[in-house]
């Protein structure tokens, strides 16, 4: 009987030992699809990773970008609020000048006056003085009609007549050099004269002279025909000088005047290469982007395209 309870429960013993087997292989086989599933993922979240990297770095060379736009920006507003601010400046300095030159011509119309007193007091001098010499000498004259002197007064009386004769002789000569020194009659320069003076001290190289007629032709002709002429060189001067703010300043004040002048575009050239030489590169690239924008067609703008490559 035991045989036999044995041998009925043989195959139920080994079923049970072959499902926990498959079940096992089954199992296996889930740890390694689970396995496979975690490597896959774990790979994907190493290149969104690597996506995030590349995506922080992309936002922060944007903001450097943003950063230093926001930078030109507020320098090329500073800028054009300096050109403002050097626009008032220039107004307010033309009307100094015009109220200047307004007081110096009162003041030059009074000198003038006082001059021409001066000069009609000294001639009215010498008139009296010579009338006061011809009624010394008359006197003298008059003892020729009284009866014959002795010997010792004609011999006086000559050399009386000898000692004047001697001294009209030299006075009238003193006169006229006297009145030379005393009416040094200057005529003032018209406008081309006192231009071409100026233009000539500046073609010898003589700055200090050019300078001083051409601001006096500034004075003199505000509103003449060299005006923008006279504010360019003493400009070129300043700027031979290596004075690159009082340059900046003259060209400025050609720049401004109103209507076309040939040498506005040399004008605007030469302010960019004095803001370079002070060191303001900002302001020298935005100067020759002006000159080319305003001025296409003119050489100096050709010379702008060439300096900003």
């Amino acid at each position: 009987m035991n045989r036999f309870f044995l041998l009925f429960l043989l195959p139920f013993i080994l079923f049970g030992c072959i499902a926990s087997q498959d079940e096992i292989q089954t199992l296996k086989i889930k740890v390694i699809n689970l396995e496979t599933t975690l490597n896959k993922q774990s790979q994907k979240s190493e290149e969104l990773e690597k996506k995030l990297d590349e995506l922080n770095k992309k936002i922060i060379s944007l903001e450097n970008k943003l950063s230093k736009d926001l930078m030109v920006e507020m320098k090329t507003q500073v800028l054009s609020e300096l050109d403002e601010i050097k626009k008032e400046q220039a107004q307010l300095s033309s009307q100094i000048e015009e109220i200047k030159f307004s007081q110096e011509a009162s003041e030059k119309n009074f000198k003038t006056q006082l001059e021409n007193l001066a000069t009609q007091t000294q001639a009215l001098e010498l008139k009296i003085k010579e009338l006061e010499k011809k009624l010394e000498i008359a006197p003298k004259e008059l003892p020729k009609e009284t009866p014959p002197p002795s010997n010792a007064t004609l011999t006086s009386l000559d050399n009386a007549t000898k000692t004047s004769a001697i001294k009209l002789e030299e006075k009238p000569k003193e006169k006229p050099e006297e009145k030379r020194e005393e009416k040094p009659e200057e005529k003032p320069l018209n406008e081309a004269q006192l231009y071409e003076k100026a233009y000539s001290y500046y073609q010898k190289g003589d700055l200090k002279n050019a300078k001083k007629f051409f601001e006096e032709y500034i004075k003199n002709f505000p509103k003449g025909k060299w005006i923008g002429q006279a504010y360019f060189w003493i400009g070129e001067i300043y700027f031979k000088e290596k004075n690159y703010e009082e340059a900046i300043l003259n060209y400025q004040k050609l720049i401004e005047l109103p209507g076309w002048h040939p040498l506005k575009p040399s004008a605007m050239l030469k302010q960019a290469q004095a803001f370079k030489a002070l060191g303001d590169i900002e302001a020298y690239k935005i100067l020759l982007k002006k000159l080319i924008n305003q001025y296409p067609q003119s050489k100096e703008a050709e010379v702008a395209k060439k300096l900003l490559k």
